[in-house]
């Protein structure tokens, strides 16, 4: 009887879809593509702020501070270690990532720019039928936080919280025979609630058009994390929170 030949893996990966969109939104992608935002974020906190945490971030903490003192520490390693695991991933399927993460980068600077205008004119819409119904370290801790935001808040509410709605949406509607979409619709719309709400939660006081306006960014973002994946929706986050702080007259 003669033997089948193992398969080729070159051949594996020359079959599998390929091109920007598809590379873009794998998660090991997304997770490679966000490591410089990470090294300027822990480079500037450290050495500059080194008390200032995103609302996040400091959750993340003080869930992994059960597990001993070194939460901070622990929580750094196990990002490190995804984000090696991503790089295997990319190398061993032969992607070219560094073109890759840099337009993933140019992507997310033109949504980051246009999220702002979107989310406003969503906001003024959701406003009418409600109706119906400082100084240079300030600025510092604000471009800090905008990098912590970006990274921190789309971990936890999108490729977290969003992808987890999805998976038990998912199964819930199998029993009703609904179509698959509508629990990442469901998904999407109770993440961006829950993100919009975690603001206040923290400490800032409540006004409804902040929480409206912060549920359609985080309705506009879901849909881009579905979309495009979570690379990109980390980079879309932190360069529109830079352009409010940096470059709008009124950011600062």
């Amino acid at each position: 009887m003669a033997k089948s030949k193992p398969a080729d893996p070159e051949a594996a990966v020359a079959s599998e879809p390929g091109g920007y969109f598809h590379w873009s939104r794998m998660p090991s992608m997304g997770l490679f593509a966000v490591l410089p935002l990470w090294l300027v974020y822990v480079g500037l906190r450290w050495q500059l702020l080194p008390d200032d945490r995103n609302g996040a971030e400091l959750w993340l903490l003080q869930e992994v501070g059960r597990l001993g003192s070194r939460a901070h520490l622990m929580m750094s390693g196990g990002f490190a270690l995804l984000i090696v695991s991503a790089a295997v991933v990319l190398v061993r399927r032969h992607i070219p990532w560094s073109r890759v993460a840099a337009v993933i980068a140019l992507e997310g600077i033109v949504y980051g720019v246009m999220l702002g205008p979107i989310a406003s004119a969503m906001t003024s819409s959701a406003n009418r039928l409600l109706h119906a119904g400082g100084t240079e370290s300030v600025l510092l801790a604000n471009v800090v936080g905008s990098v912590g935001a970006g990274i921190f808040e789309e971990l936890v509410f999108r490729l977290g919280l969003m992808s987890a709605l999805v998976w038990v949406g998912i199964r819930t509607l199998r029993g009703w025979s609904l179509p698959s979409w509508v629990a990442g619709v469901v998904a999407v719309v109770l993440s961006a609630l829950v993100f919009s709400w975690f603001h206040h939660f923290c400490g800032e006081p409540y006004d409804r058009g902040r929480f409206v306006f912060r549920t359609m960014a985080g309705i506009v973002l879901g849909l881009l994390m579905w979309a495009r994946g979570y690379g990109v929706c980390v980079y879309t986050h932190t360069f529109y929170n830079l352009y409010f702080y940096l470059l709008r007259p009124d950011g600062n």
